[in-house]
């Protein structure tokens, strides 16, 4: 069974404008997140021009790499060119 990790969440805080990346919502948290800018507690807001981006949509999960990527890469399982060839999985 595999187990996928919750999606990462872009971030902006609202006094500074600096930009960062969390694995929760910022209202998930039991303690509001500190902005690594100007290290105030509870500003992060979800910045939605970059959670909307159009490659957010094609993240794969498959076993080509250990992390998630994007799908259609050089040793991702979900490549039309990927090879069916035994030596080219023992490497992935």
């Amino acid at each position: 069974m595999l187990v996928y990790l919750p999606t990462r969440r872009h971030c902006r805080c609202r006094i500074c404008g600096a930009r960062q990346v969390k694995p929760k919502h910022p209202d998930e948290y039991v303690r509001g997140p500190r902005c690594r800018n100007c290290a105030r507690v509870g500003t992060l807001r979800i910045d939605k021009w970059a959670d909307s981006k159009p490659w957010r949509r094609h993240v794969c999960r498959c076993d080509g790499y250990h992390f998630p990527h994007r799908e259609g890469s050089l040793w991702c399982y979900e490549n039309p060119d990927y090879p069916v060839e035994v030596d080219r999985r023992l490497f992935a």
